[in-house]
């Protein structure tokens, strides 16, 4: 790498670092996350805020056994104790509904739009209710009464060597990464190929090209503007490790960024690593394909033209994620697709979260994308060298695959 390289690098990468534009890209991902938690948080607190006034019509046993376990079947106990004021208080909507207890039945009548009630909660609560009257009609003693109605007793554990967190929390980290990465390598392509395209574009369409490659070579600007930009992806995504680091330190007294973090604890930091590592191996291959349209168009105006075969070709990735999100690994197109480069990068990591692959497997994928990425640099740079000094009104998408043919 040359001197020339590296000072083309740190111009580009310095000057976008400064634009509010730049640090908005990093803010607002954030604010739509945290606006979207705190609408389901709102959401899920008041829906769930009042509990059921429910009336028991039954034995006084019946009605005190059920209020202490009241808050578990999300119901409040009403002070009607007959049938005539219950079903008169039902209709003025005044209580959500009745149960009535008699020799070992209940009926429970609700209105249409009451709250919620736990139902298997009150099954339970019943149940025992009814056992323990059972045993003192059949004279069983209190020791014995308790040991009939101990629960079997069933324990869940993971065996898995590197880790034995909650099924639930493993399973629901692996869904959010199978959709996440797919997402994530799709917006940060589109965005950061448009700001190396219009990086490009900008300087093509003042005519000032000419001058630049004077004074250093078509690689050094080629390879300075590829680093510039990848150095600013570098810094989006450290910038978000921060704030997932500082979340989990400062954020544990907050109810949402502590149930939000439980479900991260699944993810290792090898593959937190691994992913991440990759999402920018796939923007560089993408970066690149972008800088060799972007050299095609005469001004700013071409860009999303020239954008248009990249974003294309991140399309199909994409959707051949999200498709296989939930059981991907049974299917062979989706298993090939995670060694091809440019497509890799969205089916990978999520077979290796789901365990469909083995380590081996996934850094195999990696290197060929590392490979491929080596490949396309040394031939894109070439492309780039011939294009960027020639204007041309022909449609960008047939320059770019007459390069494409001449080389």
């Amino acid at each position: 790498m040359t001197n020339p390289t590296l000072l083309v690098a740190k111009h580009t990468y310095l000057t976008r670092l400064k634009k509010k534009s730049f640090w908005w890209l990093i803010i607002s991902p954030i604010l739509l996350i945290a606006a979207a938690g705190l609408l389901g948080y709102g959401i899920s607190y008041f829906s769930n805020d009042q509990p059921a006034k429910v009336a028991i019509i039954g034995p006084s046993t019946s009605r005190e056994a059920i209020s202490q376990s009241a808050n578990k079947m999300n119901i409040k106990v009403s002070s009607i104790t007959d049938e005539q004021s219950a079903q008169s208080a039902l209709k003025k909507q005044t209580i959500d509904g009745i149960l009535t207890l008699n020799d070992g039945q209940g009926t429970l009548v609700t209105q249409q739009k009451a709250p919620k009630i736990d139902k298997d909660q009150l099954q339970a609560v019943l149940s025992k209710l009814f056992l323990t009257t059972q045993a003192e009609n059949y004279g069983l003693t209190a020791r014995q009464t308790a040991a009939l109605m101990t629960p079997f007793s069933l324990k869940t554990t993971i065996q898995n060597q590197s880790s034995q967190q909650d099924a639930d929390n493993n399973q629901a980290a692996k869904a959010v990464i199978s959709v996440a990465v797919t997402i994530i390598v799709l917006l940060i392509v589109s965005t950061y190929a448009s700001l190396i395209g219009n990086e490009i574009a900008n300087e093509k369409s003042s005519r000032i090209m000419e001058t630049l490659l004077a004074a250093s070579s078509a690689q050094a600007q080629y390879f300075g503007k590829l680093l510039g930009i990848t150095g600013l992806l570098v810094t989006q995504l450290l910038s978000y490790v921060v704030l997932g680091v500082g979340a989990n330190l400062f954020g544990q007294q907050i109810t949402m960024v502590k149930q939000a973090l439980s479900y991260l604890t699944a993810l290792t930091p090898a593959f937190l690593t691994y992913t991440f590592v990759f999402i920018i191996v796939a923007t560089g291959l993408y970066l690149i394909l972008a800088a060799i349209a972007a050299s095609l168009v005469n001004d700013t105006s071409q860009v999303s033209q020239a954008m248009v075969p990249v974003t294309t070709l991140a399309m199909i990735p994409y959707v051949v994620g999200l498709a296989s999100a939930s059981n991907g690994g049974n299917n062979v197109v989706v298993r090939i697709f995670a060694y091809i480069p440019f497509m890799s990068q969205s089916t990978m990591p999520s077979l290796l979260a789901n365990q469909y692959v083995n380590w081996w497997q996934a850094l195999l994928s990696l290197t060929i994308s590392l490979i491929a990425l080596v490949a396309l640099a040394q031939y894109g740079q070439k492309l780039y060298a011939k294009n960027v000094l020639s204007y041309s009104d022909e449609n960008i998408l047939k320059q770019l695959l007459a390069s494409f043919k001449r080389s």
